[in-house]
């Protein structure tokens, strides 16, 4: 629960005291100082769907990591009922779903993490130094018209 401590904690340090304190607070409007409970029991909610939604585990160590944690934990309250007038309401699509944490991710789609070399090659230009291109043997727009027979169409029958 370190985690969830810390980024309660980040959390705590990046918004005011009084937005905190009505977000979660929802039962109880008299209450004096934000509630630590709620408030690390929504930043665990954000830590333990994290994997599911960036495909990463949650790094407190990561800055990028904790600064997107901010706003899911705050989105997290909102969407459990809190409200604030002095914080710009975060939704839940906004973080999870549509961009925010789309950006952490470090795998394309279905997952998989994307090709990576470590070699030195480069891929050579298109271009000669004539400003012809440069085209593999099969590719039939680099061969000289005529070279290869036509299909035949019906009405060569």
């Amino acid at each position: 629960m370190t985690a969830a401590t810390d980024l309660w904690t980040a959390t705590v340090a990046a918004y005011d005291t009084e937005a905190l304190l009505n977000l979660t607070n929802i039962h109880d409007p008299a209450a004096s100082s934000p509630d630590t409970t709620v408030g690390q029991t929504a930043s665990q909610s954000v830590i333990d769907l994290w994997p599911a939604y960036a495909q990463v585990d949650y790094d407190s160590t990561n800055a990028l990591h904790v600064e997107v944690g901010i706003r899911a934990v705050i989105a997290t309250l909102w969407e459990r009922g809190g409200s604030a007038t002095s914080v710009a309401k975060q939704k839940w699509d906004d973080v999870f779903t549509d961009s925010m944490i789309d950006m952490l991710k470090r795998t394309g789609p279905r997952g998989r993490q994307g090709p990576s070399t470590n070699s030195g090659v480069e891929q050579k230009s298109e271009l000669l130094s004539d400003g012809s291109r440069a085209r593999p043997w099969a590719d039939i727009s680099a061969l000289p018209i005529g070279f290869m027979p036509m299909g035949r169409s019906s009405a060569d029958d």
